[in-house]
């Protein structure tokens, strides 16, 4: 009798039934109640129905259609968390994925403003997505990309950027007037940071300081250190600047932020210009582009911003208003979710039921100018809000107000995509409550939520409390953005990466494994296209090539396989690095054996390699057949590209000359070689790999040429430099330890052995000077004895070797 169901549907029936339990210990732990936990295991029992021998999943055997994508819905409209399940196909060719920029996420409260290193595992991850499946899978794919620019923490740092800059301009000098507003803001500041439940940290401010790290909001709010460290800065500057010891500008950036926090408090309903919020917005999503054009992340097919969609908005809320989901208060409208669930065919919160009744996630996503009076319930949501002096406006039929934030995202997709979309990215942070309140303004909308994980430095996530926040630029500073992709490529997209020491060590590795072979097959192509073109009547295709070939179609459906499940780029890197090895072996053992390697081979191989990784986008895209890391862009101007290296082989040739007049050393002329590989082609990114010869097989022991990027080889050659340096002080420390040893053996053999005993521990002495009595006049022991006796021994060698080293 035939089984039930196929292995993968059983796979598919489990996957369910943990799922459940997963969730029924969920609300256990928190001891809350999921809203509409029974509707959530209907609907999955649904899902089970569906996995039955007449309604399976097909599967057609195209590995090209194969993918794994984390689904939210199968095939129907129903309750699922964010999971992996391998090989759901998508049957059409046209792909359509509408992405989250969140401008306000790369506003940080401090005086630099920049992009979060944490936010770019999302845009790399999403881009690294879209281009396997435009490049590698071939859909074509429409990517809509949303630029968030009406937000509350937009609102709130626009303003304060723009009243801070005021402040600064009507007030030029560092005097008395000065010092005495900024201290009444960082009064201000402390109390409304810290002035909670009747506590008046001012009143003993170094006590508050000593005794904060340990209190219970210390622990509980994730933002508490920094607000501590931000206070202590500006308590700092104001104590410099009565003392008359800094000047205006470290003034100023010491209490930024303190000051800035107050003037908010005093003057934001002053500020009514709707363009200072527009051009704040502006600056930051031009430095978000700027960004991302240096990490290698394609720009969106098409952009759309909230500010220009405010009329579609009002539209859509109008319908959820008629269909009976939302209800107006005191000039805001809000999402009735107690409603939506009590719906029949409805569920609240799909992605994460268990967090539907935190009302502190729900809260806080509701922004810090959020006027909750008037909603029905703590877990309603706000669709329009009314806005109060201080923050933009647009006419709508309840009054002024602005966007709220869910349903930004469900209008303009739908406007651009129409009422169903097939994917939506973002972090897993939006899963809820965001994500989920899309879905209930706009069931069902999308086919399947792709949330990347977090990002952590050094096990931890990243935050400025705990002083391990990365922007964009400083991970720049000290990696490229071929080893951060490469980084992220070696970890898989859904799972948390640990940004550390390690994993970019790793990502550096192959990065130069890649690079070498690259470089190698460069230059033996190269080197092999300008030989002689007479046949030597033998080929140079024999086992060794065939394996290569061979390995390399192996490779070649190893990384399809691992793409085709659930974008798995791990795998797929594990393929590419083990063929490089099997590369590197066989150009290796031609190099042993001192025959000449395949070009062809070397190069179909090479040119594989460079298609992956472009696709990967590790490479610029309009990198050369084999690909090399560094920018790709060609100079126009000749000249500027010959003449540094010409000069430097001028120089080179003229010093060989003086150096053959004069008939010095040959191991000059070679060291003067050695500094030209060594030191002045890396300069021009030029490497030269020195080969032994070998005349009856033809191959001349010619320096293989390789062009690579000069500030690859200036990194090897400082990695070698401090090396060899590392392995020279160890070897002085070594000499100097021995040094020391020796000082020591020496001063202890200045002693005669026949005087080695001559102490007041003994009263008498044999002829060579070993004791016979100890002071008492009491006969030594033999066990006695015969200890002193090795020692005098060794003294008699001490000394020997002391009177040795006076000779010299």
């Amino acid at each position: 009798m035939a089984a039930l169901y196929s292995q993968k549907e059983t796979e598919l029936i489990d996957f369910y039934q943990d799922l459940e339990q997963f969730i029924a210990e969920q609300s256990h732990k928190r001891n809350v109640g999921i809203p509409n936990l029974n509707e959530f295991y209907k609907h999955m029992q649904e899902l089970k129905k569906l996995i039955t021998k007449e309604n399976a999943i097909e599967h057609d055997g195209n590995e090209g259609n194969a993918f794994g994508f984390v689904a939210l819905i199968l095939k129907k409209a129903t309750s699922v968390k964010s999971v992996t399940l391998n090989n759901d196909c998508i049957r059409q060719s046209n792909i359509e994925i509408f992405a989250e920029a969140l401008i306000e996420n790369t506003l940080i409260e401090s005086v630099n403003l920049t992009g979060a290193l944490s936010l770019t595992r999302n845009y790399i991850t999403f881009d690294i997505i879209r281009r396997i499946m435009e490049d590698f899978f071939k859909f074509d794919v429409l990517y809509v990309l949303n630029i968030t620019d009406i937000d509350d923490k937009i609102i709130v740092n626009a303003r304060q950027h723009y009243l801070f800059n005021k402040f600064k301009k009507e007030n030029p000098v560092l005097n008395e007037q000065l010092v005495s507003k900024v201290n009444e803001a960082f009064e201000f500041y402390v109390n409304k940071r810290f002035g909670k439940d009747g506590q008046n940290p001012l009143a003993n401010w170094d006590l508050f300081v000593a005794e904060a790290p340990r209190s219970k909001e210390a622990t509980e709010n994730p933002k508490f250190g920094l607000y501590l460290k931000t206070a202590q800065s500006a308590l700092e500057s104001i104590t410099s600047g009565k003392e008359g010891k800094i000047d205006l500008e470290k003034f100023y950036n010491g209490t930024q932020d303190v000051l800035s926090l107050w003037l908010d408090s005093q003057f934001s309903n002053t500020v009514t210009d709707p363009q200072i919020f527009r051009d704040f917005a502006a600056y930051w999503e031009e430095d978000y582009f700027n960004d991302m054009d240096t990490l290698n992340v394609k720009r969106p097919d098409v952009l759309v911003r909230v500010s220009e969609y405010v009329p579609e908005i009002v539209t859509y809320v109008e319908k959820i208003i008629a269909n009976g989901y939302a209800y107006e208060a005191k000039g805001s409208v809000y999402f009735d979710t107690s409603k939506f669930s009590k719906a029949e065919g409805h569920a609240y919160a799909k992605l994460q039921p268990w967090s539907a009744g935190n009302a502190k996630l729900i809260e806080d996503e509701e922004g810090e100018l959020a006027d909750s009076t008037g909603k029905r319930t703590p877990f309603d949501f706000a669709l329009w809000k009314n806005s109060k002096p201080g923050e933009p406006a647009w006419d709508s039929p309840w009054g002024k107000g602005r966007p709220g934030w869910h349903i930004e995202c469900s209008v303009m997709a739908s406007e651009i995509l129409g009422d169903k979309m097939d994917i939506h990215t973002g972090g897993i942070d939006l899963a809820f409550p965001h994500h989920d309140n899309e879905l209930a303004q706009a069931e069902q909308w999308v086919n399947y939520f792709l949330h990347a994980g977090h990002l952590h430095i050094e096990n931890l996530k990243m935050s400025k409390s705990l002083k391990n926040f990365i922007t964009i630029k400083e991970a720049l500073k000290s990696n490229s953005a071929a080893q951060i992709r490469i980084m992220f490529l070696l970890h898989q997209w859904n799972a948390v990466l640990d940004y550390s020491s390690g994993s970019l060590n790793e990502a550096k590795t192959v990065e130069n494994a890649i690079q070498n072979f690259l470089a190698t097959v460069k230059a033996v192509v190269q080197e092999q296209k300008f030989e002689s073109r007479e046949s030597t009547g033998k080929h140079n295709y024999g086992p060794a090539e065939a394996a290569l070939l061979k390995a390399l179609a192996e490779k070649q459906h190893g990384v399809r396989a691992a793409l085709a499940d659930s974008f798995n780029t791990p795998g797929a890197m594990a393929e590419i690095r083990a063929l490089i090895t099997q590369g590197n072996t066989y150009y290796n053992e031609k190099q042993k054996s001192k025959l000449k390697p395949n070009a062809m081979v070397l190069n179909k191989v090479a040119t594989y390699i460079t298609k992956i990784l472009t696709t990967f986008g590790v490479f610029e895209d309009n990198n050369p057949v084999i690909g090399s890391f560094g920018s790709t862009k060609s100079s126009s101007n000749r000249d500027e590209i010959l003449l540094p290296v010409l000069q430097t082989m001028s120089t080179f040739r003229d010093s060989v000359r003086k150096l053959a007049q004069e008939k010095a050393d040959p191991k000059n002329i070679l060291a003067l070689c050695d500094k030209l590989r060594d030191e002045d082609l890396i300069e021009h990114g030029i490497s030269l790999e020195d080969r032994e010869g070998n005349y009856f097989l033809n191959i001349d022991g010619k320096a293989l040429i390789k062009l690579v990027d000069r500030n690859i080889l200036q990194q090897q050659r400082n990695e070698k430099l401090e090396k060899e340096a590392q392995k020279l002080r160890e070897k002085q420390e070594r000499i100097a330890a021995e040094a020391a040893r020796l000082a020591e053996r020496l001063e202890k053999g200045k002693t005669p052995p026949s005087e080695l005993f001559k102490t007041a521990e003994y009263s008498e002495w044999d002829e060579q000077g070993l004791p016979t009595k100890d002071k008492d006049g009491v006969e030594v022991s033999k066990s006695k004895k015969k200890g002193l006796k090795k020692e005098f021994d060794r003294q008699v060698k001490l000394h020997e070797e002391y009177l040795a080293s006076l000779a010299k």
